[in-house]
């Protein structure tokens, strides 16, 4: 992955939001204090660490949990905001920001991205799931009714978009829709967070996630007109 995050319009912004929500621009985080610990033997003398880009650490009540990210996603998949949520964050007046706070984006959509890859039906086991042959679940890859991701040589099919025995209803009309340059992370994120402009008649106030929004048995195309705009 490259250091920065995709450029418009000449600016550089990126969020540490993990909700992939475009209306309401996240603060970047502070660091509150700094720790400087040596290494233990076992991580010296582990040369696949080194050049690692970031670590993400869990804290518990007696120990840290250290994660190193390393490879960065795959260029296919560097993108981790949509087009609107970096119109939004500009808009907004989130400048351009620090190597550090870019460096812990990519590490959180990597780890993201590790979580997907990890919940994904490969092409035989979505064709099981769907009661389809191979053939039928590459015709729609093809076609964008099904969304998919390269992991290495082979197609991985991420699960948001999957029932327990078949597709969310109407997935495959905003699938279509959305812009083939939006990566998996964000993609998982759109149809997880709460949008807006998904809200019913009977409550007006609360707004529904684009997946809430299709199992719920509303119309798939004001999604697909949400996903259009990405």
């Amino acid at each position: 992955m490259k250091k920065t995050t995709r450029t418009r319009r000449g600016r550089r912004v990126v969020s540490l939001s993990t909700t992939g929500r475009a209306s309401r621009p996240a603060r970047l985080a502070s660091v509150t204090r700094q720790v400087d610990i040596e290494l233990p033997p076992e991580l010296k003398e582990d040369r696949s660490l080194e050049g690692t880009s970031v670590a993400l650490v869990d804290v518990g009540k007696d120990r840290l949990r250290l994660r190193f990210v390393r490879p960065p996603l795959p260029e296919d998949q560097s993108t981790i905001l949509t087009s609107s949520e970096e119109a939004a964050l500009a808009k907004g007046g989130v400048g351009p920001v620090s190597d550090d706070d870019i460096r812990v984006v990519q590490g959180r959509a990597a780890m993201e991205f590790d979580e997907i890859v990890k919940g994904s039906l490969t092409i035989g086991e979505a064709a099981k799931r769907l009661g389809v042959n191979a053939s039928r679940i590459r015709q729609r890859l093809a076609e964008r009714s099904l969304y998919g991701l390269k992991d290495g040589g082979r197609w991985l099919l991420p699960a948001f978009q999957f029932a327990s025995k078949s597709l969310v209803p109407g997935v495959s009309l905003v699938l279509r829709k959305l812009p083939r340059d939006v990566g998996a992370v964000a993609a998982a994120r759109w149809f997880r967070s709460p949008n807006p402009d998904l809200c019913t008649r009977d409550d007006d106030e609360t707004a529904m996630t684009p997946l809430q929004w299709l199992v719920g048995g509303n119309p798939p195309e004001v999604a697909a007109e949400l996903a259009a705009a990405l």
